[in-house]
């Protein structure tokens, strides 16, 4: 069991080993733009994403990025508490653009004393030769984590969700990122058009095959202004899943999930004025206290159904 008595392996408790205090993220907007978005692929976008490319917990209003972090250090800050940092450039495509920009950018923040990781979110698309040498050079000097938006292997909610490549290229992309030792966090969102339990769980198997060393599992919600909102309403559907389906889909993977695999998220966390539908998707700490004791009640845990392969 885990130092929060989870009955996964929780990311704070991962933290609080590996460091030995509290450690508290901080989302960043580094002012990156997306393939996906800019023309190069499409300038649509995922189907999903919202305007500010998933980057609701950014504070860029407030400037630069040591703003940005003097901001947040005192917004979620405890007196008293031995704590410190992972900087999180979230939004966007963070390995996309100039970079000697990006370099600036993340070893202006990994040079503070209580910064002690980077999170880097990303498309595995978008891993130059030039890219994964800065990686690497980042990899020998903080903890990093390069985190991969997935969502699904299943090749027709690929298309569907507009993400502009196949599963194959960002396999290859892990890959590339495995093989300079380079810690891994790969996005599933559960609740897309047309999936179905096998597809999650086909999620998971590929996630196991590949060891990589974190996962994010977030369910669908469906923001007010995206193109999916305009999706369900010119198609005609409806969104079925109600909280408890949920539960039992994200612990349905959790047993199957190899158990050295650090959870990062099981739930999404969307701003409440700006979801949509469903509606039990607001209420963050309710699906999270309900897969803890549904693990609980059932004497459940991550990877007790697991097979290594």
């Amino acid at each position: 069991m885990e130092i929060n008595k989870k009955r996964y392996k929780d990311l704070d408790s991962f933290f609080k080993r590996k460091f030995h205090k509290k450690v508290i993220k901080l989302p960043l907007d580094g002012g990156f733009t997306c393939p996906n978005r800019d023309g190069s692929l499409s300038s649509l976008g995922c189907i999903y994403c919202s305007d500010s490319g998933s980057g609701e917990w950014t504070f860029r209003e407030k400037g630069s990025i040591s703003r940005q972090i003097s901001y947040q250090k005192k917004l979620l800050a405890k007196p008293g508490r031995d704590e410190a940092y992972i900087a999180y450039f979230q939004n966007f495509t963070n390995t996309y653009g100039d970079v000697a920009k990006m370099r600036e950018m993340f070893y202006e923040v990994i040079s503070q004393d209580d910064i002690v990781g980077l999170f880097i979110a990303t498309r595995a698309d978008c891993l130059s030769d030039e890219v994964l040498e800065l990686l690497d050079e980042l990899k020998a000097n903080t903890f990093l984590v390069v985190e991969l938006g997935m969502q699904s292997v299943n090749e027709k909610t690929i298309s569907l969700i507009n993400r502009g490549y196949r599963h194959e290229e960002f396999d290859k992309g892990l890959l590339k990122l495995k093989n300079l030792g380079i810690n891994i966090l790969v996005h599933i969102i559960v609740g897309l058009p047309y999936e179905v339990m096998g597809d999650y769980l086909a999620d998971i198997s590929y996630i196991n095959s590949r060891k990589i060393w974190g996962v994010k599992i977030h369910n669908l919600y469906i923001e007010k202004g995206t193109r999916l909102l305009d999706f369900y309403e010119k198609e005609n559907i409806a969104y079925r899943m109600d909280k408890d389906s949920y539960v039992e889909i994200v612990v349905a993977m959790l047993r199957r999930l190899d158990p050295d695999v650090v959870i990062n998220r099981l739930t999404g966390d969307g701003l409440r004025e700006k979801i949509a539908f469903p509606v039990w998707s607001k209420n963050k700490a309710k699906i999270l206290a309900t897969i803890d004791r549904v693990m609980k009640v059932k004497d459940y845990r991550q990877g007790d159904l697991w097979k290594e392969n």
